[in-house]
């Protein structure tokens, strides 16, 4: 029951993000240029009696973009869920107010951090052969693009938060409290 917070979770979220949004991204703009190709070269073979090798290529590697498309909320889901879970983070840790100084200041750095990934990225969704793709991540799109002022929003109430579990702890759960007296 000694649940401990982390000071690096707003880092974490910045990576983790970013790293997943890029290789999703890769990952469906290869799966449909593959499509595209096996259909280029194999559309006009017959493999058997009366099978057509695009019914095949469509039955078989037809389903792997398919379901990378689906990649575009799944990236969304697991924004939301990590923002979910720092708050939580901030409800749960058991720190003393001299800490949320340190944790201000580190949500700072966060937001300076945010701004080179934010810049960074879309530079890199500029690129004119991922750039169709990356316009179907429309909500990753926007997250990215206005991580600071996301990353200062979750910081500051991630705070917020952590000092109000803060004062309303009782004293027999490890914190201090204040009753006004």
């Amino acid at each position: 029951m000694n649940k401990k917070g982390s000071f690096i979770s707003l880092f974490v979220l910045i990576v983790v993000v970013f790293v997943v949004v890029l290789f999703s991204v890769v990952m469906l703009y290869a799966s449909n240029q593959t499509l595209d190709k096996l259909h280029k070269t194999l559309d006009d073979v017959a493999l058997f009696e009366n099978t057509n090798a695009s019914q095949v290529i469509d039955d078989t590697f037809g389903a792997v973009p398919q379901s990378y498309n689906h990649l575009t909320w799944i990236t969304v889901m697991l924004i939301f869920g990590m923002i979910i879970s720092i708050l939580y983070g901030s409800y749960k840790v058991r720190t003393q107010p001299i800490y949320f100084l340190p944790y201000f200041l580190i949500t700072g750095i966060a937001i300076v951090v945010s701004v080179i990934i934010a810049n960074s990225y879309e530079d890199i969704i500029q690129n004119n052969i991922l750039a169709g793709t990356f316009a179907s991540f429309t909500g990753a799109n926007h997250f990215l693009l206005f991580l600071p002022v996301y990353i200062g929003i979750v910081g500051v109430v991630g705070g917020i938060i952590m000092f109000i579990s803060w004062v309303t702890r009782p004293e027999g759960e490890g914190a201090y409290a204040y009753y006004g007296y």
